[in-house]
């Protein structure tokens, strides 16, 4: 797959270096079922690309993603699907980062503005990420009194460590770049206008290398440090699921949409 344009990811590609862009900056690139089954679709088609070596995941706009777009999941949710159908729909953020992972070549994600949620997955399953100054990441979810999930939470502990991942994925507040940076999330920020020209200069440390050897330290690298993350996470698609249709999680969402503070009860 050497070109790809749709109304919400495009691929292109620059010699040996291929661009992923979210392609939706008047919706602040959220993230519909499309969209994920899209990135998922592109992510798989690398598996057979002798070309690229090295892939790049941003985004046009003033903010790399807000994460799932809420629109979508009330569309999906107002078709009252049977539990077997939502459970695969579900699933697909996880089979997206696992194919992410999954691709030979070396990945970097370069953010800019704001990444919520789902984006942040994206940029975590990456082998690099690059953030402008003004970034901001969070994992909303507990604020909609949801658990993360398509197994991301391996990911961040990963990176960040337990306590800092607790701090992250439990309070749901924003953590700025320099954080970020110290913390081992990002490995490199830098003004807004420059985070991509920057991917693409790291990009250049590994295009110049034997990329049979890069891609196999890779994928040993995944292997030891992730050995675990299917056995723990098997179950946080249910456990999504179980959680949205909570009180909680009702109230949640009708506090955001009527932008108040919610009242919580643990029902």
């Amino acid at each position: 797959m050497n070109s790809l344009k749709t109304d919400e990811i495009t691929l292109k590609r620059d010699g040996d270096i291929c661009f992923v862009c979210f392609n939706r900056p008047e919706r602040n690139n959220t993230l519909k079922l499309s969209t994920l089954a899209t990135l998922e679709q592109i992510a798989r088609s690398f598996t057979d690309d002798i070309e690229t070596k090295v892939v790049i995941f941003h985004a046009n706009g003033k903010h790399f993603s807000f994460g799932a777009d809420l629109r979508d999941i009330q569309k999906q949710a107002a078709k009252n699907l049977p539990l077997v159908l939502r459970r695969r729909q579900m699933a697909l953020g996880a089979e997206l980062l696992k194919s992410i992972q999954n691709i030979p070549q070396v990945t970097i994600c370069a953010l800019q503005g704001t990444a919520v949620g789902g984006a942040v997955a994206i940029a975590s399953a990456c082998d690099f990420r690059i953030a402008s100054t003004d970034c901001q990441m969070s994992y909303g979810e507990v604020k909609l009194g949801m658990p993360l999930m398509w197994h991301a939470l391996p990911l961040c502990v990963q990176l960040i460590g337990p306590a800092r991942a607790k701090k992250m994925i439990m309070s749901g507040r924003p953590e700025n770049a320099n954080t970020l940076l110290h913390w081992g999330f990002v490995d490199e920020i830098s003004n807004a206008d420059a985070v991509l020209g920057n991917a693409v200069k790291m990009a250049g440390i590994y295009t110049s290398l034997p990329p049979v050897a890069v891609q196999a330290i890779k994928k040993s690298i995944n292997a030891y440090s992730g050995a675990l993350d299917q056995a723990v996470m098997h179950m946080d698609t249910d456990q999504f699921l179980l959680l949205q249709n909570s009180e909680d999680a009702k109230e949640a969402f009708m506090a955001l949409t009527e932008k108040r503070s919610g009242k919580f009860t643990g029902d």
